[in-house]
């Protein structure tokens, strides 16, 4: 991969630049130390398909001109967001703010698939990484260098929560390992002042103190929406430019028709995926009062767990073209009013195009004429219902 081989070009230039300083060890080079730390923008109800944003914060008592480590994260929770293609393809890391006193080089690479395990929790079975490497750069007056003693956010980068994650009881984690093979991944260089590069401590796993705090998200594995509850005839239907719900035909083993569609009798029709919420919306809008009406034209509003508006579907009860829940002779003459296109009736070509022209379309035709008409007035005289699952026919349903 061209990115991990200009990575490797980088360090052995640096390498160069450092064999012709002789080193002066020191106490305080070997009592060095970095902690890493990781957050994320986001920690709690995470969908599939989400872009979380990690920051790195470093922390250390040294001056390190050069930093290598590699990041994993739980591959069937995360993947890379891609921003680019060949050296840029791990691209989206990004320095944050001032990581040194003059030029530097920020790197990133995909670690490769055949790439040692690194033992324990963060094998290469459950865990894929990022090589996140930063090089200061050099100028006339020395080395450049990281030298935020008491830590910063310097880094930050992305992963896309997966579709279908369900591993860990829903936790994605993203660490910095820093078990021994771990460290052999790790590159680290210091010196005790920028400007001085007679001053040089070369360290190691063995000299250098390594701490590292991991970041655990809480992923839903479903997307948040609203399903139909098993044993009704519910469709939500997504095929028009408007949501619909319907197919309203019973509640507990009662006839629509017999019950008052309401947010209380709503809840045994559908239930939530994804720890989802909803609101029922009557007709006329918020808020709701007594005189309030659940019929078609009243609308189901969808929220994920963060409380964002997901969907919005459009109730229809077939027959019942004047919103207020019941199959009268009001609605009788709608649907006369329809069939001649009074002016009143201003709809487009699709019935589907207006929640009150598709409840005239009781036997599913596409276009609203006696055979609609009868099916209400069947209603009336008690002989059959309007049938309310779009399933074509007469339009009408059995007592």
């Amino acid at each position: 991969m061209k990115t991990i081989k200009k990575v490797a070009a980088v360090l052995f230039a640096l390498l160069l630049v450092l064999s012709t300083v002789s080193p002066s060890v020191f106490a305080e080079g070997e009592g060095a130390r970095i902690g890493i730390t990781i957050s994320a923008d986001k920690t709690t109800n995470l969908y599939p398909g989400d872009i979380v944003t990690f920051t790195i914060n470093i922390s250390t008592n040294f001056n390190y001109t050069a930093m290598r480590w590699p990041v994993m994260y739980t591959t069937k929770a995360f993947e890379p967001v891609v921003s680019g293609e060949g050296e840029t393809a791990y691209g989206n890391v990004r320095g944050y703010g001032t990581l040194d006193s003059t030029a530097s080089f920020l790197e990133s690479a995909e670690l490769p698939s055949n790439s040692e395990a690194f033992g324990g929790t963060y094998g290469k079975t459950n865990y894929s990484g990022i090589l996140i490497q930063w090089t200061g750069g050099t100028t006339s007056s020395g080395l450049g260098c990281y030298n935020e003693v008491n830590g910063s956010d310097c880094l930050t980068f992305q992963l896309r929560v997966r579709d279908g994650y369900a591993l860990n009881n829903g936790v994605g984690t993203v660490a910095i390992p820093t078990t021994t093979q771990a460290k052999k991944v790790f590159y680290y260089q210091g010196i005790t002042t920028p400007s001085d590069l007679s001053t040089l401590y070369k360290l190691s796993s063995s000299t250098c103190t390594i701490t590292s705090t991991p970041c655990t998200v809480n992923i839903l594995s479903a997307p948040a929406g609203i399903i139909p509850k098993a044993s009704t005839d519910i469709v939500l239907d997504t095929s028009h430019d408007i949501n619909y719900i319907y197919g309203f035909t019973s509640v507990v083993g009662t006839r629509l028709n017999a019950v008052d569609l309401d947010p209380d009798t709503l809840d045994q029709f559908i239930t939530t995926t994804g720890d989802a919420t909803w609101t029922f919306e009557p007709v006329g809008g918020f808020p709701a009062d007594s005189n309030s009406t659940y019929g078609t034209g009243s609308k189901i509003h969808v929220f994920d767990a963060n409380g964002v508006e997901i969907d919005e579907y459009t109730v229809v009860l077939f027959g019942d073209v004047d919103g207020d829940g019941n199959v009268d002779v009001t609605d009788e003459m709608e649907i006369i009013a329809a069939i001649s296109h009074a002016p009143l009736w201003s709809w487009d070509e699709e019935v589907t195009d207006n929640p009150q022209y598709f409840a005239c379309d009781i036997n599913a035709d596409g276009m609203v004429f006696s055979e609609d008409l009868n099916a209400v007035e069947l209603f009336i005289k008690k002989v059959a219902y309007p049938d309310q699952t779009q399933s074509g026919g007469n339009g009408m349903m059995d007592f």
